[in-house]
């Protein structure tokens, strides 16, 4: 292959790149403002977080809209926290009417490790039966259809009632936001690789015309030495 076709081919592959790159750049901006708007139009509001001894320590973005990654993982968190302050008031904790802060009980009970159960309006075991064991050892709930719920410990039959119920919520927003904050990535690792093809592109094409340049300007000079 000759010089000159090699210098073609170079110049077309550095055109095809930077063609990549600029196609990148919008396809990723387009993504991360399309995530951002819809995201945005869900109207969702960075949840405080009552935590710590007096209850006021939040999250840098409490407060503010869920427009972007940041704000979607800061809310991932606020949800976390009720979901676990849920979690330990249905097994016997304390939540202060003031500061909203729980003690006691077990933080840890999710979605798949609560019971599956109902209470009537009278209090009463709905249409399921189910026998629950706290493994952090605050107590035990039985259910029979019909009947009072028998607790033991320190469990507290209303909230456990309702506690699979509030799990599946939060773990489907959970879920939910976090495809978001991919989505958010995604877009920001095509804007990367965007840039970077662009940059590639212009120094391969600036060592391009460089080449041709100092090529260009060798030639005059050759043929004088030829004919002297």
């Amino acid at each position: 292959m000759s010089k000159g076709s090699t210098s073609g081919l170079t110049r077309v592959l550095t055109v095809i790149i930077a063609i990549g790159g600029l196609v990148m750049l919008v396809l990723g901006i387009t993504m991360y403002a399309v995530a951002s708007g819809e995201l945005g139009r869900q109207n969702i509001t960075v949840a405080s977080v009552d935590e710590g001894s007096n209850g006021v320590e939040n999250g840098p973005n409490a407060g503010k809209p869920v427009q972007g990654p940041f704000t979607a993982l800061s809310q991932i968190q606020a949800i976390t926290h009720h979901l676990q302050q849920s979690s330990q008031v249905a097994t016997g904790g304390t939540k202060d009417a003031t500061t909203g802060v729980v003690t006691g009980g077990d933080p840890n009970v999710t979605y798949g490790t609560a019971p599956s159960l109902s209470l009537d309006a009278q209090g009463n075991c709905g249409s399921t039966t189910a026998q629950w064991t706290d493994p952090a050892g605050n107590g035990t709930i039985q259910c029979t259809k019909g009947a009072p719920p028998e607790v033991t410990g320190s469990i507290n039959a209303a909230s456990m009632a309702s506690l699979r119920s509030t799990m599946t919520t939060g773990s489907f927003l959970i879920s939910s936001l976090f495809v978001s904050v991919l989505a958010f990535g995604v877009s920001a690792l095509i804007i990367g690789l965007g840039i970077l093809f662009l940059i590639v592109s212009v120094v391969a094409w600036t060592n391009i015309v460089r080449a041709g340049a100092g090529g260009a300007n060798g030639k005059p000079g050759r043929s004088s030495a030829a004919v002297a």
